[in-house]
């Protein structure tokens, strides 16, 4: 994030009122000043005072053409001294003194123009921003304070105000301030967007207060539409402004409305792809990203974007499709090539193919350098594949890479999919071992938590922590008929059949779709319970649901 500071800066730029810059080539000379001490006529006296400042200027502009900075800068700032009381001379040398953190120099000039009579806010607004670029905070404020009594329809200065208070850690004051600005009728909607991105930057510096704030930034940026405000540069900061408030329809909306003027924008549209995503809206997405695609069909990125959406929205084959385009068309781009390729892979596992998988990534090898995707990918392919050890040897390069290279890789979700592997695999310490690292990372994680507890059921091994754990998970996720199943199951390995079968028949009821485990259990409890017709009927309807040898056993009494 840049510096509070800095954004005060870039705003006054967006504003108009720091045209310009240090390193230009060209200079214009000053405008003769507009207050009513320079309307007035001038002694000799103050006349060859505005000759002196004028010819120092022009010596500035001089040294600019000769790419010496610094000495144009001094020119400049003496021309000041000359005649502090012409004011367009003094904020434009002031606006350079500031970008060349000559702080002090930028306080002296503001304050001898601010000391003639009738001086303007716009020199107490830069005064307010050089005072605070000293880290003389009071001064600052009171600077900003005396600029927000002279000119009241500007908001620079409540944003220096508001930035004076972030600085010094008071965001109490700042918010008030953005408050007070808020509650005044606005004088157009560029008043309203510099609110809004005032509103934006608070929450940057305080985000705990988003919720707070939120409705207030909507508030804002309504007025502000409501408007219409018509420049571009208008419309593109209240498009922002909606994104970051989470409106990104109403954003959508606007760059629309903009894109009907710039049909062939592509910016524009990226852009409003990357809004329509986030609104979940994938028809929409796919909309723009189709004509993306038609405006350059052999740009890589967009057959890659097209290959996610397709994914996420189950297009399968069209996701292949664009997916290879994707590889074929941006072959040296790693940028490109890497997620495109993992992107196929992920469609082959989706679809249940671990064969056709194994191939994408046998064909990746080739193109790709060794790293933790590759390896996790591949893990998950023999996974999938049920070649539970090839898994778990491509589990453990991954963790290996991801130590030396990137260890924020190693997420609670990576272990347990690793203890999961090792579970298939009977290794049964091992993956107990993985889910407690997954737990430790994440105490509330209700797949391991769940996971854990049945396995240990299941063996008969650790019941009271096992019981302690799934209980955790149901009280995270109380109608999940997975940890229903997991709880009555523990019960039952507890002895306590009758506790078991309240668990057992909610876990039923709640079901999803129709689970021959759950079934089985139920047999069993019903067994426990003494009730053998009914335990029969489960089962029977257990095998209809999956062919299983152990419950035939069962329904034969042999087990």
């Amino acid at each position: 994030m840049r510096p509070i500071v800095l954004q005060t800066l870039v705003a006054l730029t967006a504003l108009g009122t720091l045209s310009g810059c240090a390193t230009a080539k060209r200079a214009k000379a000053p405008a003769e000043p507009t207050s009513k001490v320079a309307e007035a006529p001038l002694s000799k006296d103050d006349l060859d005072k505005r000759v002196e400042a004028l010819s120092r200027f022009a010596a500035g502009v001089s040294e600019e053409l000769r790419d010496q900075p610094d000495e144009a800068v001094e020119q400049f700032y003496k021309s000041v001294l000359a005649d502090p009381s012409n004011e367009p001379l003094v904020i434009d040398v002031a606006r350079r003194l500031i970008r060349k953190k000559q702080t002090d120099k930028a306080i002296d000039v503001l304050t001898r123009c601010a000391a003639q009579p009738g001086s303007s806010g716009m020199v107490d607004a830069l005064l307010g921003i050089a005072q605070l670029q000293a880290g003389k905070s009071d001064l600052a404020i009171a600077s900003s304070r005396r600029a927000i009594t002279k000119m009241p329809k500007s908001f620079l200065g409540y944003q220096n105000l508001a930035t004076v208070y972030l600085q010094t850690k008071r965001p109490k004051e700042a918010l008030a301030t953005l408050d007070g600005a808020a509650a005044l009728p606005p004088p157009d909607s560029a008043f309203l967007i510099d609110l809004g991105e005032a509103y934006r930057n608070y929450l940057s510096e305080v985000p705990r207060d988003f919720e707070t704030v939120k409705p207030k930034l909507i508030a804002v940026l309504d007025a502000a539409a409501k408007l219409e405000p018509r420049a571009q540069n208008l419309v593109v900061r209240l498009a922002e402004l909606w994104s970051f408030a989470g409106e990104y329809k109403r954003a959508a909306e606007l760059y629309t409305r903009m894109l009907d003027r710039l049909p062939n924008n592509a910016l524009l549209r990226g852009r409003l792809l990357d809004l329509f995503v986030r609104a979940n809206d994938m028809k929409a997405a796919q909309t723009q990203l189709d004509s993306l695609v038609r405006e350059q069909p052999t740009n890589p990125r967009w057959h890659a974007i097209r290959g996610e959406l397709a994914a996420e929205l189950k297009e399968w084959d069209k996701a292949i499709e664009c997916f290879q385009k994707a590889i074929q068309l941006g072959d040296r781009l790693p940028e490109i090539i890497e997620p495109s390729y993992f992107g196929l892979i992920g469609v082959h596992l989706n679809r249940d193919k671990p064969a056709d998988a194994l191939k994408v990534i046998e064909q990746a090898r080739s193109k790709l350098k060794l790293s933790f995707g590759l390896e996790f990918y591949t893990a998950l392919a023999y996974t999938r594949a049920k070649d539970y050890a090839e898994s778990i040897k491509h589990f453990t390069a991954a963790e290996l890479l991801a130590k030396r290279d990137d260890p924020e890789r190693l997420t609670a979700l990576f272990y347990f999919q690793v203890g999961t592997a090792y579970e298939r695999h009977k290794d049964f310490k091992q993956a107990e071992a993985y889910f407690r690292q997954s737990l430790s990372i994440s105490p509330d994680f209700t797949e391991a938590l769940n996971y854990l507890g049945y396995m240990w059921a299941e063996r008969g091994e650790n019941l009271s922590e096992a019981r302690g754990m799934i209980e955790k998970a149901l009280k995270l996720e109380p109608d999940n008929a997975a940890f229903l199943d997991s709880m009555a199951w523990v019960l039952f390995k507890l002895n306590q059949p009758k506790q078991a079968l309240e668990y057992q028949l909610k876990a039923l009821k709640l079901q999803k779709e129709p689970d021959a485990t759950l079934h089985d259990h139920l047999g069993d409890i019903y067994l426990a319970l003494k009730q053998p017709a009914k335990a029969r009927e489960q089962w029977e309807q257990s095998l209809a649901i999956e062919p299983n040898d152990v419950v035939q056993q069962k329904l034969k009494g042999k087990q």
